[in-house]
């Protein structure tokens, strides 16, 4: 029944809208033993008894179950004591068909300040200023960027710099019809892979979008769609 969970299995752990990354330490009888939860390079403390969300990672897809923290364990393996998962519901890993689509988009790149001045405001071309937290401890930088290739996972494009250091980014998708709302999705920074180009050294830089509304993700789908029809119609 728990077959799904495995000793080093890659883990996310959900609580009160924070996503922790984890790993199972151990697979006991009674509990299973993860990593500590760690935010901003400090240990988080979840209230023994609280209930999380927590998603074993397979590669047939996730499954997902609420677990109860039971306490810390401090003994020869130290680890964050946790239940078995209860409800468990499992989602299957879609394939999704990458294409060389190129879109306008942002990227919203907020960074921990490193001095003491304030951010700029207004920053943000497309006008989202909700995006730009109101924060003396982040700085924040758009830039504009094509993307190389889409799919309805992610998304990459180049650059002549490799990403810098970040906090978090925010990506904000055009689409081709402009009647259409731009999409505003989270992003995963995956990698940043050198290559060469009229021999320039170039960066190729790939996201995964984290948690994209269905809705929103059939949007993108429907892009690519439109794209490969487009691509048939010409008999390429």
């Amino acid at each position: 029944m728990f077959g799904f969970i495995k000793e080093l299995g890659k883990i996310d752990v959900d609580y009160n809208d924070n996503k922790f990354r984890s790993y199972v330490k151990s697979v006991e009888s009674d509990y299973i033993l993860i990593d500590f939860l760690f935010y901003k390079g400090s240990e988080y403390n979840i209230p023994v008894e609280s209930w999380v969300t927590v998603n074993f990672k397979e590669k047939a897809g996730v499954y997902s179950g609420d677990c109860q923290i039971l306490g810390r364990d401090n003994s020869r393996i130290p680890g964050l004591k946790i239940s078995y998962p209860s409800d468990v519901k499992f989602v299957q890993q879609r394939e999704y068909v990458r294409v060389p689509l190129k879109l306008k988009a942002e990227l919203v790149i907020f960074s921990v300040r490193s001095g003491s001045e304030k951010p700029e405001e207004g920053l943000c071309p497309s006008g989202r200023l909700e995006l730009i937290p109101e924060s003396e401890e982040t700085d924040v930088r758009v830039q504009e960027i094509n993307t190389l290739d889409i799919s309805g996972s992610g998304f990459c494009y180049v650059s002549e710099k490799p990403l810098e250091k970040h906090s978090k980014i925010i990506g904000i998708i055009y689409l081709s019809n402009p009647a259409e709302k731009p999409i505003e999705i989270s992003l995963q920074h995956v990698y940043s892979r050198t290559f060469f180009a009229n021999g320039k050294e170039m960066y190729k830089n790939a996201f995964t979008f984290n948690n994209l509304e269905e809705k929103l993700q059939d949007k993108i789908l429907k892009e690519i769609f439109l794209y490969e029809l487009e691509l048939r119609k010409k008999g390429l």
